[in-house]
């Protein structure tokens, strides 16, 4: 039951955080979070470090959790990072000579039939497909360290589709021109596509702190 409550204060404020119901800059009091996801403070006070641990908020002494604004460097420092191992692994995919993974198919698909106004369903497939890829990898530390930028991938993510939701079809070509990279085998292909899929948008990042 104490991980049921968990779980649920954690989901609803990362919801809240997300969907501008607690928008950046903004603090989060216990006693709100509680009665949203109807938990005691044990269970909130847990979910905000982790949501802490993770990025999507500042523990300030005697003031309590702010919500992080999301700045143009990070934008620009996580997709580096991004463009880094995920080229190795679009890769490894390439000169197995199998093609691109189906689940990336089966994503690919799924993300171009959701409705633009689901910004954080979007984002969060998104998520899985790019997850999908550092998981055939073959190199375990790629893989955690893609797993320990997730909640990164998420929170950013949602901030630039935010700014800019006509990216998604822009998104979803691009998805399907690595698939189809993959197939083909074409490792240089397939780095090209991700290195511009992966370029921060000048017009977007004006748009963030700095």
């Amino acid at each position: 039951m104490k991980d049921s409550a968990r779980t649920r204060a954690y989901d609803r404020i990362r919801a809240g955080i997300l969907n501008g119901e607690f928008p950046a800059g903004s603090f989060i009091e216990e006693a709100q979070a509680c009665a949203m996801a109807e938990v005691s403070r044990t269970p909130v006070r847990e979910a905000l470090n982790r949501l802490a641990a993770e990025g999507f908020l500042d523990m300030l002494p005697r003031r309590g959790a702010m919500v992080r604004h999301v700045t143009a460097q990070e934008l620009v420092d996580l997709y580096e990072a991004r463009k880094l191992i995920e080229g190795h692994a679009a890769t490894v995919i390439c000169e197995a000579g199998q093609g691109a993974p189906a689940e990336m198919r089966r994503l690919a698909v799924a993300m171009e039939a959701m409705p633009v106004s689901d910004a954080l369903g979007h984002v969060e497939l998104n998520g899985e497909f790019h997850a999908v890829m550092m998981a055939h990898c073959r190199n375990q530390i790629l893989v955690r360290m893609s797993e320990t930028m997730s909640a990164s991938v998420t929170r950013i993510g949602f901030s630039a589709f935010s700014i800019d939701q006509d990216r998604k079809a822009v998104i979803d070509r691009e998805h399907r021109a690595l698939i189809d990279a993959m197939d083909a085998g074409d490792a240089a292909r397939a780095r090209d596509i991700l290195k511009v899929h992966l370029e921060a948008p000048a017009h977007i990042l004006a748009k963030l702190p700095r």
